[in-house]
């Protein structure tokens, strides 16, 4: 059974000797898009890395259905699809051998890790690049490749930092609307300050030096 909510609790992450978040509280729930916003530095980025168990909490959790998330790359068996702004692409495999990556990690058929590959090559517009090296690609290409990559293992939960900055109008709207997916099923957190994200997204949090802004979450005007 797929999970419902992924939760922060009273979240804290120190950094260089200072809180780069404090207190965060949020629930992101199945089927209903969260959108995180807010000006550069506001801990944006690394309030998403600790969702996504990549990096431990200083206080605080981070929970999925109720259990706390390991950093220690033991999630339970729960699917996670990450999109880095870095991308974090290997810059001398081709396209689709980054996208591979984390299918060839779950130890799936040959065959199956082709054809998704493939697929979400092509879910993304880029199904004509598939053989290049990433380092070959343009900024917006490379972008693709890790949404791609984030998608390409059907996660049940997505989170995806600032995956639209460097896209054109065309495949902004492509991509959103994979990530932005309407399945009831998945839970889908975007870091982004691109109005039209945080407007297809159903929830919006705002962030400033590294606490809740608003006081909460609040349904988009």
């Amino acid at each position: 059974m797929s999970p419902s909510e992924l939760q922060a609790h009273a979240l804290g992450l120190d950094l260089g000797g200072r809180a780069v978040l404090d207190g965060i509280e949020l629930t992101a729930r199945a089927g209903v898009p969260l959108a995180i916003s807010g000006p550069s530095g506001s801990g944006k980025t690394v309030l998403l890395l600790a969702l996504a168990g990549l990096i431990p909490p200083s206080r605080g959790t981070v929970l999925v259905d109720g259990t706390p998330i390991s950093t220690d790359g033991d999630r339970g068996g729960i699917r996670f699809g990450v999109v880095l702004q870095t991308q974090g692409l290997v810059a001398e495999m081709t396209a689709q051998e980054n996208v591979s990556l984390p299918l060839q990690e779950r130890r799936l058929p040959t065959v199956e890790v082709r054809t998704r590959a493939t697929e979400a090559l092509r879910s993304v517009g880029l199904g004509d690049v598939h053989d290049r090296f990433t380092a070959e690609l343009s900024g917006g290409q490379r972008q693709r490749v890790g949404v791609a990559r984030a998608l390409a293992g059907s996660p049940e939960i997505v989170i995806a930092d600032e995956p639209t900055g460097e896209l054109d109008p065309d495949n902004r709207a492509r991509v959103l609307a994979l990530l932005v997916d309407p399945s009831p099923d998945r839970i889908v957190v975007i870091a982004s300050n691109d109005p039209e994200v945080v407007d297809a997204c159903h929830r919006v949090l705002h962030l400033r030096d590294g606490i809740v802004d608003d006081g909460g979450d609040r349904i988009p005007g």
